[in-house]
């Protein structure tokens, strides 16, 4: 392919990432900058001082740094259990098949990010399938959604596979 030609196999990316990336910087950038009537105004940068936004920032770290740490404790002995004790016990069978249990921990993440995260919702509300199960039970309902501990459980769900894939992956180059 000539270099005039494959030129043109760019131009998708190009449009994908001003449409979905530079465009949205910019409005927030807009937005930030003035009030409702389009006038420049500090006002909005100001605001980030205030105590409700500090507060939402404190809680964001917090929940944030709670959410790492519980990766970080789950991944490393999960990958260390995928790339050595597996990688043995694999190794005599016919062929290595440690990919394919690398790609089993992977394919929840081809799911959608929101559409596995509602699911939680689902699972977690208060006539959700977890209480419902609770309720025929005869156990008592838990209240957990719209909670920190809702939000970190969904945030180590859905981050979990990226924390452990690196140190896998570091681990089996070991």
């Amino acid at each position: 392919m000539n270099r005039k030609a494959s030129r043109f196999l760019a131009y998708p990316y190009i449009i994908w990432m001003a449409g979905f990336t530079v465009i949205p910087l910019l409005m927030v950038f807009y937005y930030g900058l003035t009030d409702r009537s389009g006038a420049f105004t500090l006002a909005n940068i100001l605001a980030i001082g205030s105590s409700e936004h500090l507060k939402a920032l404190w809680l964001s770290l917090m929940l944030a740094g709670v959410s790492t740490v519980i990766c970080l404790v789950l991944a490393y002995p999960l990958a260390l259990i995928l790339s050595y004790p597996l990688a043995m016990i694999l190794s005599k069978l016919k062929g290595n098949k440690s990919q394919l249990i690398v790609l089993i921990f992977i394919i929840p993440m081809w799911m959608n990010f929101l559409l596995r995260t509602m699911a939680w919702q689902t699972l977690l509300e208060k006539n959700g399938v977890i209480n419902t199960f609770l309720t025929i039970l005869h156990l008592p309902n838990i209240a957990i959604i719209n909670t920190p501990a809702a939000i970190i459980l969904g945030m180590v769900y859905n981050f979990l596979p990226f924390m452990v894939l690196p140190i896998y992956n570091t681990l089996a180059k070991i």
